[in-house]
């Protein structure tokens, strides 16, 4: 397995967890839901910046401890487009649904915003099993 594959699975994960923190607060499990656009745009900005921390750490861990890996492989460029794929389709469906909803009378921005927010988890969450599905399989 290469670093960047690693790396890569360990950024998703970061995401999702980021992204599940934000919807949490929102919906009040724990801190307060952002009152405003500005204060979600910097809760959101703080967490880009600990995702990228978080996984600067990951790429350096993994690179010093896996130096003979190897720095790429077909089959994990393929499995990786098949993944991307089937993100891209939940990105598709989501955005899709949030647009007709958003016709439909949704007039709240927070709702909307926290609903791509969900949209973002939903398609990692897609691609992580996609990727585990396609590596699974023979050649």
């Amino acid at each position: 397995m290469t670093n960047f594959f690693r790396v890569d699975v360990a950024a998703s994960v970061f995401a999702i967890i980021a992204g599940i923190i934000h919807l949490g607060a929102y919906w009040g499990f724990w801190w307060s839901p952002a009152e405003t656009g500005a204060e979600l745009f910097w809760r959101v900005g703080i967490t880009v910046a600990c995702i990228v921390i978080a996984t600067i750490i990951v790429a350096s861990v993994s690179a010093a401890t896996n130096k003979d890996a190897p720095a790429a492989d077909e089959r994990e460029s393929r499995v990786q487009f098949k993944a991307m794929r089937n993100m891209l389709f939940a990105y598709s469906g989501g955005l899709a649904i949030l647009f007709m909803e958003s016709f439909a009378g949704v007039s709240e921005p927070m709702a909307l915003a926290h609903a791509v927010i969900g949209i973002f988890i939903f398609a990692e969450l897609v691609r992580l099993p996609s990727l585990w599905v396609y590596l699974r399989e023979p050649g």
